[in-house]
């Protein structure tokens, strides 16, 4: 159990104030920064890594080696827009048959998965007339 802090209430609150973005931890500072919330970049990183340990949030790996930070701990899946790079949470059932197919193949107990799909997304879409 860790000691409440203002702090982490300041970055729990504003990712939870941004629900459609799955934001770094450069972006989460440089939005406190711009809210006049007086943290260091290392601030952010220990409480992001508290906020992880307390189920508060998630955090998701990129291909490009980024990680970013996503406002639910609930188990889903993704979508990342090949074009924008933008992320998207989706609302369909999280397919825990996955974990027990790749528990039959490799005989080894799995935890969870992350499902992540790549396509374009609407807004790009249509801003290249296919939509």
């Amino acid at each position: 159990m860790y000691k409440v802090s203002r702090q982490r209430e300041w970055i729990y609150d504003y990712i939870q104030s941004h629900p459609d973005r799955h934001m770094s931890v450069e972006e989460i500072y440089e939005g406190l920064k711009a809210e006049n919330r007086e943290v260091s970049v290392a601030t952010v990183y220990r409480n992001l890594k508290i906020l992880q340990d307390e189920n508060r949030i998630a955090s998701l790996m990129l291909e490009s080696g980024k990680q970013v930070f996503d406002k639910t701990c609930r188990p889903h899946d993704h979508l990342i827009c090949t074009t924008c790079q933008r992320i998207f949470d989706l609302d369909m059932p999280y397919d825990r048959s996955i974990e027990r197919k790749a528990e039959h193949q490799l005989h080894i107990p799995i935890e969870s998965h992350s499902l992540v799909l790549y396509g374009t997304c609407t807004d790009c879409l249509q801003k290249k007339g296919k939509v």
